[in-house]
């Protein structure tokens, strides 16, 4: 074999790694032999599923899988583990409601993790054995969230085992000043790759197969580091923030459907196969849209890579023909930070008009119009994550979003009306906002109990986000997360240009103190947060909808805020209640009403109305929050696009009512 591609864990055992399909087409496409292999799939079966979903289903930024490997990948480096534990649980005191935690209590948890630690070391052999079987000539990682320490681990074991073999790695935790701190902090990485791989894959590879080591860099594309590199320096690129350059495909069409072939082969043979339902990934665009003029603060998904590219409707429609027919699964989720906006005309009728049974999840903005909405449901997405992210639109503009409070209010309501699943989370903490706004959204939540909650989280800062790339600007002074000194064996500088999570200097995350009661100085916090606890637990009991009975407009409303259960509206209410239905301004509706009834009619019928609390006036818009009978029913939670782990049934679970609802489609 001429390459050996490797996904190590933790990711997600459910579905294939698109990017290692994407790079294993393009090499087999042009003659270079290769195979992907899935140790993420063998860790689960090797220690156990239980240890494998509360490694899977912590926080990114927690770094236990990044620790449970470390051992192995830095044997000569000691850190203390009960600090280490000491600072984990102090810091996230949610653990306590995960799987082992709260089965096993925080002792027995350390023990396990422990154990699990020790487990690393034979688990790597295995994995070493298992890659040189195929004996390639090159094994490349992709590294994302926690994945890094467990790629270095499998290299630094292959260097030693065989050193004939050049390793290589790419992925989001090698861009630019992270990957430079990589190859040059562990030398057993032979290449790697910031940015995108895709357009230079095939010609990397074949000058590694031709020259090993000696790979000549002026004979590569910028953004691989090489062993010469160490020797010579790193090229600067005047187009990054921080110097480095990263690769970037200036477009995407002409590549291949991405090779699932090695996952779905492997999956067949697994011991847990019974339990896992898979799904499929694709890719229609990369970067930002909207992000490319205006990046969210706290954003640092696309790395530098924000510029936005997209392949066609008839590209994306075909590639989700082929793998739709080549693997026989319809569950589809499209890994785009955003959906192209004239996709709506194109591609999601095409696949509207398509026979088979669709299930798709897509990333979208939150100012959807209902058509829209209507015709995502047509097409077989119903699931979305829409970034809505807060309902007060001072705290969004600190956000640069590019939407308001009411229009995130109105895709709630139309996603319900139309039976599409929003996966959305309130994030808390933004620099420069004010308490007093999350006491005005503590008044506006009983109001929307009737409507699909979300998560209520602290902010976080990742690296490429504003707040990272310029904190002065902010008014921060951020450092890296306190947990990464037991990770890795490297200086503080080091450790500032590895890291992807940071902190504020000498301030305790909100993602802690979201877990006290009460949350020191921050009353308006704490309400919209038992409002959305309250929401949570509410939902989806509570109704507000309305239906045609004997000429009147009758609507049932047992939301927990309700005046009372049963009211009919007839006359101007009934007219201004259906006017507002689209969110106008009282001046609209005003003007769409003047032939039916006086100003004076109009506004004591909307004075009526906003008393019991059918109408939200927000933002100087007039939202509607009655649903119309009948309704489109949700989806099941079950059948979800992004597959599934069904654990052994001896395993309990339990939902956190904080957790971050877009972390489910991570």
């Amino acid at each position: 074999m001429d390459v050996c591609l490797v996904n190590m864990p933790i990711a997600a055992v459910q579905r294939p790694s698109l990017a290692l399909g994407l790079l294993s087409a393009v090499l087999e496409r042009d003659g270079i032999s290769t195979k992907v292999l899935y140790p993420d799939l063998w860790f689960a079966e090797y220690f156990g599923l239980r240890l494998y979903r509360q490694l899977y289903q912590s926080r990114p930024d927690d770094l236990l899988t990044e620790w449970l490997f470390a051992g192995t990948a830095f044997p000569d480096f000691e850190p203390d583990h009960d600090h280490f534990f000491e600072r984990l649980f102090a810091r996230n005191p949610g653990l306590g409601r995960s799987i082992l935690y709260r089965e096993e209590g925080p002792e027995a948890f350390k023990a396990t993790m422990l154990e699990g630690r020790e487990k690393a070391s034979d688990f790597i052999d295995w994995v070493v054995r298992e890659v040189l079987a195929f004996a390639p000539r090159i094994v490349g990682c992709t590294s994302m969230f926690q994945q890094h320490v467990a790629a270095l681990a499998l290299l630094r074991r292959l260097r030693e085992s065989d050193p004939s073999v050049a390793t290589m790695m790419g992925g989001p935790n090698c861009e630019t000043t992270m990957g430079k701190t990589t190859h040059q902090t562990f030398p057993w990485v032979d290449f790697l790759v910031s940015g995108e791989a895709d357009s230079f894959i095939a010609p990397l590879c074949r000058e590694i197969l031709d020259r090993g080591r000696e790979a000549d860099p002026g004979h590569l594309s910028d953004g691989i580091f090489t062993p010469a590199h160490r020797e010579t320096g790193y090229p600067f690129s005047a187009h990054s923030i921080d110097g480095l350059p990263r690769a970037t495909s200036s477009s995407l069409e002409g590549l291949p459907p991405p090779d699932y072939d090695d996952y779905f082969e492997e999956l067949s043979g697994s011991l847990l196969k019974n339990w896992i339902t898979p799904n499929l990934l694709i890719e229609a665009s990369r970067g930002c849209w909207w992000g490319e003029k205006h990046h969210c603060t706290f954003c640092g998904l696309n790395g530098e890579g924000m510029v936005y590219r997209s392949k066609s409707a008839d590209q994306v429609h075909g590639e989700i023909d082929t793998l739709v027919k080549k693997y026989k699964i319809t569950n589809i989720e499209a890994v785009d930070n955003i959906l192209r906006t004239d996709y709506f005309t194109t591609l999601l009728p095409k696949l509207e008009d398509s026979p088979e049974d669709y299930l798709f999840f897509f990333e979208t903005k939150s100012n959807l119009k209902r058509a829209q909405i209507q015709q995502l449901w047509r097409s077989g997405a119903r699931y979305i994550q829409p970034g809505i992210e807060s309902l007060d639109s001072r705290v969004l503009k600190l956000m640069r979003k590019g939407a308001q409070a009411w229009q995130n209010v109105q895709l709630l309501k139309d996603c319900r009306q139309n039976g599409i699943w929003v996966f959305w989370s309130m994030i808390v903490g933004f620099p420069g906002e004010e308490d007093e706004w999350y006491a005005k959204m503590a008044e506006i939540i009983p109001l929307l109990t009737h409507l699909q909650p979300g998560g209520f989280i602290g902010l976080r800062y990742d690296r490429f986000s504003p707040y990272v790339n310029d904190p002065g600007a902010f008014g921060l002074e951020l450092t890296p997360s306190e947990l990464y000194p037991y990770v890795y064996p490297l200086s503080e500088e080091e450790i500032a240009n590895q890291a992807y999570f940071f902190i504020e200097k000498d301030k305790p995350s909100l993602f802690t103190t979201l877990t006290q009661t009460p949350i020191l100085g921050r009353p308006g916090i704490k309400a919209a947060r038992d409002a959305f606890r309250k929401w949570r637990r509410t939902w989806p009991e509570a109704e507000l909808c309305s239906r045609e009975v004997d000429g009147e407009i009758q609507l049932r409303d047992t939301r927990p805020c309700a005046n009372r259960l049963i009211h009919r509206l007839s006359g101007t209410d009934r007219l201004v209640l259906e006017a507002c239905d689209t969110a106008p301004t009282q001046a609209k509706l005003l003007q769409t009403l003047a032939k039916d009834a006086t100003p004076e009619d109009i506004t004591e019928a909307l004075a009526r109305l906003i008393d019991n609390k059918f109408i939200l006036k927000l933002d100087g818009r007039l939202v509607s929050l009655v649903l119309d009978e009948p309704m489109e029913s949700l989806p099941s939670e079950k059948l979800l696009p992004f597959g599934a782990v069904i654990p052994p049934q001896s395993i309990p679970q339990k939902d956190d009512e904080d957790e971050d609802q877009s972390r489910k489609v991570a």
